[in-house]
């Protein structure tokens, strides 16, 4: 192969060479013939083949193809139960969070206001005693928490 063919196709290099061996026949024949006779062999050769491979094979290629069909469409019917029970299965876990979630913040809720109402009635109580004392009073009662303990917590994730 010369430099000068180099990224050329294999077709077009052969009927070059052929041109050039067949140069020396008499003028008038062009290097276009010459391409395109090698064109025509090559078609009837590929006709001749698919004429011969057509007829066998294409009832066995049918019956492949409805067999292949058929196992894609059941593969397709497995993806789809598959992702129809994997979306179920997320929806019902999303539904679930929700649940805790909702039960949390009614417990925590809950939690403050009963904080709340304790810290009220320690101050009425401290009034009251500093009124009938005369003198200031200090209640050593820890006020209730306002947040949910880990055992609180652990208690309502269990019960969904």
């Amino acid at each position: 192969m010369y430099i000068y063919d180099y990224g050329k196709n294999a077709g077009y290099y052969k009927a070059t060479q052929e041109y050039l061996k067949e140069n020396g026949k008499p003028q008038g024949d062009f290097f276009s013939d010459c391409i395109n006779r090698r064109e025509n062999a090559r078609n009837k050769d590929y006709e001749k083949e698919m004429r011969n491979e057509v007829p066998e094979e294409q009832s066995s290629t049918e019956e492949d193809w409805e067999e292949k069909m058929r196992k894609w469409d059941e593969e397709m019917e497995r993806v789809r139960e598959r992702n129809r029970r994997e979306r179920e299965r997320i929806q019902e876990e999303r539904i679930r969070k929700k649940r805790i979630q909702k039960k949390l913040w009614e417990k925590l809720a809950l939690k403050k206001y009963l904080a709340r109402q304790d810290e009220i009635m320690q101050m009425n109580e401290k009034i009251s005693l500093e009124r009938a004392l005369g003198v200031d009073v200090y209640i050593e009662k820890a006020p209730l928490s306002k947040s949910l303990s880990a055992a609180e917590i652990a208690a309502i994730c269990s019960d969904f």
